[in-house]
């Protein structure tokens, strides 16, 4: 969407054009069309005129082009996050129409980016620091703590390996590390959402899957784990990947903390709530552990203090469900008893790609 901007202001205006984008860390974005990858570098950083003086500067003497128009584009909080540019070697006057006409694309692209950036970060529930570099930075830092602990662990158990009590305090150790790059791999899921991959997927598949993948926990905790399907499925527009590991991750909290001859059932079914297709469905199950829990505060980053992992895995999945424009919720089931539903519509309720990331 992006680079059709930068082509559709170049057929505009007959000019030389280029779009760059930046944030806090920086330039993310930079595209152009007439224009060398080194003429492109030299039109950062934007100001709030729409373009660095020193930048036109740099433009017109070492690459001999004049800059005929150059619009800032700003961010809700009317920060700059960039500028679209028109170039030209000759003087170049634009007429009214044409200056109109990019301005129009200027706010399609401001328009473009904030949807994305909403899409990255859409929350219902309180987040951290919203800073680009936060979660990723973390997220590293963590993990290096974590493989150096792992390193010098293995160093011990192959040099005092005949010490007793190694053995056993090595692998509390072991167990300890295992659950923090767990904890990791959840944080940098929920907090830096990756961008989507959608396709058109039939669902009971993707569900069949999520089951089979908890079947072996389930067993070993003498638990029953079934799936009802109520009728055939419509289509979705899904990211796989993600809407797969959501609903796997949420299985598996729910048998974590089931008494061994408890059940655990995903119901599902298409419905037709207006003039939309939509499948829904809730997760019964009878664990007694999330009785007496504020439901409107379940999806709360930790909110949920469960031993083990999974303190991100509610939180995660409604955010998963949320990008495909669904819903994700807890209240009342059978026997008083606590239920998670969701919602998802279908492929022939709307287009979810147009939704996606530029």
């Amino acid at each position: 969407m992006l680079r059709d901007s930068v082509l559709i202001a170049a057929a505009l205006t007959g000019a030389q054009v280029a779009l760059v984008l930046q944030d806090e860390i920086g330039t993310w974005y930079r595209d152009g069309s007439g224009l060398t990858s080194e003429q492109l570098a030299g039109l950062e950083p934007a100001d709030s005129q729409g373009l660095n003086p020193e930048s036109k500067v740099r433009l017109l003497e070492k690459y001999g082009l004049l800059v005929v128009e150059a619009l800032p584009l700003v961010d809700d909080r009317h920060l700059v996050i960039g500028t679209l540019c028109a170039l030209s070697p000759e003087p170049l006057a634009l007429s009214e129409v044409q200056r109109e006409g990019l301005r129009l694309l200027a706010e399609h692209i401001q328009i473009i980016v904030a949807m994305d950036h909403q899409k990255s970060e859409s929350r219902t529930t309180p987040r951290a620091p919203s800073a680009a570099s936060f979660v990723p930075g973390l997220v590293h830092e963590l993990g290096s703590f974590i493989f150096g602990i792992s390193a010098s662990l293995d160093a011990f158990e192959a040099r005092f390996a005949d010490v007793e009590g190694m053995s056993k305090y090595g692998a509390n150790i072991r167990r300890s590390l295992d659950r923090m790059s767990a904890f990791i791999v959840e944080l940098r899921e929920y907090g830096y959402p990756q961008r989507l991959s959608w396709t058109v997927l039939a669902l009971e598949p993707l569900l069949q899957e999520a089951i089979e993948h908890n079947l072996p926990l389930a067993v070993k905790n003498g638990l029953d784990l079934q799936l009802h399907i109520e009728g055939p499925l419509p289509a979705i527009n899904a990211d796989k990947q993600g809407l797969q590991s959501a609903f796997t991750r949420m299985i598996n909290l729910v048998l974590q903390h089931e008494e061994p001859g408890g059940h655990v059932v995903l119901h599902v079914a298409s419905s037709h709530p207006g003039n939309r297709t939509v499948v829904s469905g809730h997760l019964e199950f009878s664990s007694a552990k999330m009785e007496n829990i504020d439901t409107a505060r379940l999806f709360e980053p930790f909110y949920f203090r469960v031993s083990g992992m999974g303190r991100l895995t509610l939180p995660g999945a409604r955010r998963v469900f949320e990008s495909h424009g669904g819903t994700l919720t807890a209240g009342p089931g059978a026997e008083g008893r606590m239920r998670i539903s969701f919602m998802l519509p279908s492929e022939l309720s709307y287009s979810l790609r147009a939704a996606s990331q530029p």
